[in-house]
């Protein structure tokens, strides 16, 4: 889940020009205590959507849960469709060391991949060969989505999704559409599409967990979609209701 928090973003329209680079700041808050920060990079060309994000905790939560990471994903576009192409994610949690790369075919109908550390199977569920079958990552995953909200006005959609440690389905709802008022110095003012998500694990999630997908709604976990005066389309607000509260990510920019 944490992945989707921080790496949900982007998508261009076609009146933007390629070639675009723009950098996004975002604030993660639990109530209204600062718990994290997000900082992403987004390259546009003409068939390619290159995406970085370095992300880390902030606060009191680094006193048990001390967290830095950063993830590059790109994707290609193949006659009119958004494929996944690579995805490489390194992290460190307290203190120890995560890497993640994974790589698709030239088809992008299988991908090879490489972890570091391996699935530990007394912790976590194992990932099945045969859950791989066209996946994508979880950028590609809202690059999609959001090609979708621009054809067809909706964000249903359902996806299969991998990202070199967990495997699971991404199930997402039109919850309606809505003015986003200003809430802090700077975050999203203009109107939005609401989408609601739903994560159905397949493999790699805990064996013991508090967490229980099939008691999820679609408004337990929402993204609201707005545009920039520079045409570009994205999470600009995510929140996440959860056992001990929500969490609130807040796109912070100047310029909107």
């Amino acid at each position: 889940m944490a992945i989707w928090i921080f790496s949900s973003i982007i998508f261009v329209n076609e009146t933007v020009a390629s070639g675009l680079k723009e950098d996004f700041y975002y604030d993660v808050q639990w109530g209204n205590v600062t718990v994290g920060k997000g900082f992403v990079n987004l390259i546009l060309e003409e068939k390619k959507i290159t995406l970085k994000i370095k992300t880390k905790t902030e606060g009191f939560v680094n006193i048990f849960y001390d967290y830095k990471g950063e993830l590059t994903s790109n994707s290609i576009k193949k006659e009119n469709i958004w494929q996944a192409n690579s995805f490489l994610s390194n992290g460190i949690t307290n203190d120890k060391k995560r890497f993640t790369s994974v790589n698709w075919s030239q088809n992008s109908k299988s991908m090879d991949y490489k972890i570091d550390p391996v699935l530990d199977l007394k912790k976590v569920h194992h990932v099945l060969k045969t859950s791989l079958i066209d996946v994508i990552d979880p950028i590609t995953a809202i690059i999609k989505l959001i090609d979708k909200i621009k054809k067809k006005t909706t964000c249903d959609i359902k996806l299969k999704i991998f990202d070199g440690r967990r495997r699971y389905d991404l199930l997402t709802k039109e919850l309606g559409k809505t003015f986003l008022e200003k809430d802090r110095p700077n975050s999203y003012n203009g109107n939005v599409i609401i989408c609601g998500i739903k994560v159905i694990p397949i493999g790699g999630h805990r064996l013991k967990s508090k967490w229980k997908p099939d008691e999820d709604k679609f408004s337990d976990f929402q993204v609201f979609f707005g545009r920039t005066v520079s045409g570009v389309m994205f999470p600009v607000r995510m929140n996440l209701n959860r056992w001990f509260g929500t969490i609130t990510v807040r796109l912070i920019q100047s310029n909107i």
